[in-house]
């Protein structure tokens, strides 16, 4: 209360406070993680330490290591490219949140800080702004939740004057659209294309948007074995969606035997193909041989291999026309898969996978609807169409190819799981495979697509006859062909 002259501490309860606050940030001075984000946080603890008690005797030594060391976290931790070296979208925005807090505490205590830590911060920024849906959340590549991010680019927007940046934290409502809606991050792997900004035909919210994952497993043990797996969404809808993280326990669900950190982390439940049920790096049991905070003896999955190599062939852009082509070899099986990822005149999508093997394999290919498609996803055409709100999927018609609507489970935020359907798309017992599938958003009435193998020349030696797919389809009230 005003009126109140008591002191509301003791000055002996103070005096302890202080003395064991020095004390911990000593510890921390002389105890950092050796590196990524736990050290991050340290560091930041130890900087607001040094500025919010600026008469302790070691405050400006705390200040002035916690700068030094958090630019060698920055150069450690942030790729060339600007994105997080755990290659998790989530943990991404994590750290950045962190090194955005720090450089926003120097700001307001006038603490000059040198241009490489804006530089670098200015790069992730840059990725959160392109990896951002038009719905304003963050897909959950590797260990993480989907969610949104738009505040810390606002700050980002403020702070560096960028009006790039302000049009997404905005949603489009200020500032000016960025100069791309392609990015391409070279060092993590992703890539990331929109339709538009914003346009006449469409606002902001429903643009199409894809993220494409071509890059390394990240540092960490965060990473997920999805290798060219990608997300999709269309008119203010994640229509494939990459499953999340749901847990880090390896508790066995007594209910169903299944143990839920392995499946998130399974290539199987990613938006990529799996060879022979395995995962595209080695991932075993392992028993815990010093107590930590798992019990000694219990089990935990480890890495246990060399990890997937993935490769980006090529990339392609123009005004009607993108294309990703990735590549990814493991070292688990013969098998290399290619994928080619098509934007045909930014209204629907070609994935066209090839796999090639000197012996004989059993291929699935995946991809996981939203949870909103729960009980509204259905198959017609003896599988080869699936319908699902907003969302149609085809595939021409291939003896060898067996597709079913399955039973998928989505996470997006820790402890959570919903039920979703994936369809599955398996040709067993051979060497090479082929899936070419159409991905066709659509908003008010759905559209129709009818898909035929025509030749386009003739057989060689000992050859069959190289084909081409076309494509019909009638959407928004047009129709038009193409050929793949």
């Amino acid at each position: 209360p005003a009126h109140d002259t008591h002191a509301l501490i003791s000055a002996d309860f103070h005096r302890r406070l202080l003395n064991s606050l020095h004390g911990q940030v000593e510890y921390l001075c002389e105890n950092l993680t050796p590196k990524r984000n736990h050290r991050t946080l340290e560091l930041y603890a130890i900087f607001l330490a040094g500025v919010v008690f600026p008469e302790m005797r070691r405050a400006a030594y705390w200040r002035e290591f916690a700068l030094e060391q958090t630019l060698e976290n920055m150069a450690g931790d942030l790729l060339a490219d600007g994105v997080h070296c755990e290659q998790s979208t989530d943990y991404h925005h994590l750290v950045l949140k962190n090194y955005l807090n720090f450089r926003r505490l120097a700001d307001l205590n006038d603490i000059a800080v040198p241009p490489v830590m804006d530089a670098a911060l200015q790069r992730a920024l840059e990725f959160s702004l392109h990896v951002h849906k038009p719905d304003g959340i963050v897909p959950s590549f590797s260990d993480g939740d989907a969610r949104s991010f738009l505040d810390l680019l606002r700050y980002g927007a403020e702070l560096y004057r960028r009006d790039d940046i302000l049009y997404v934290a905005t949603g489009g409502a200020q500032g000016t659209p960025p100069l791309q809606r392609v990015a391409h991050f070279a060092h993590s792997g992703y890539s990331v294309i929109r339709s538009d900004w914003g346009s006449d035909a469409t606002t902001y919210a429903e643009a199409q948007h894809l993220v494409f994952d071509c890059g390394p497993l990240g540092e960490g043990n965060h990473g997920h074995f999805d290798a060219l797996s990608f997300e999709l969404a269309a008119y203010g809808r994640s229509l494939v969606v990459d499953p999340g993280r749901y847990t880090y326990s390896e508790a066995v669900d007594p209910k169903d035997g299944t143990n839920w950190r392995v499946h998130f982390r399974s290539t199987a439940a990613h938006n990529t193909v799996c060879v022979d049920g395995k995962q595209q790096t080695r991932y075993v049991p392992k028993a815990v041989k010093e107590a930590s905070r798992h019990a000694h003896g219990s089990v935990r999955h480890k890495i246990s291999g060399p990890a997937a190599e993935t490769q980006l062939l090529e990339r392609c852009h123009s005004a009607h026309f993108d294309l990703l082509h990735g590549q990814v070899l493991s070292h688990e099986y013969d098998a290399i898969h290619q994928r080619c990822i098509v934007f045909i005149d930014r209204r629907y999508w070609i994935i066209s996978d090839s796999l090639r093997a000197p012996t004989q394999h059993d291929y699935t290919l995946n991809f996981q609807l939203g949870a909103h498609a729960q009980g509204k996803a259905d198959l017609s055409h003896h599988g080869l169409r699936l319908h699902s709100p907003g969302l149609l999927i085809a595939q021409p018609a291939c003896a060898a190819i067996k597709n079913t609507l399955a039973a998928g489970w989505v996470s997006p935020r820790y402890g959570e799981k919903h039920p979703a359907p994936a369809w599955r798309s398996s040709i067993y017992k051979t060497c090479d495979a082929d899936f070419d599938t159409i991905l066709l958003p659509w908003r008010g009435l759905e559209p129709s697509v009818r898909l035929d193998e025509v030749a386009v020349g003739s057989a060689g030696t000992n050859e069959a006859a190289p084909k081409a797919l076309r494509i019909t389809l009638q959407l928004d009230g047009e129709q038009f062909t193409d050929c793949w």
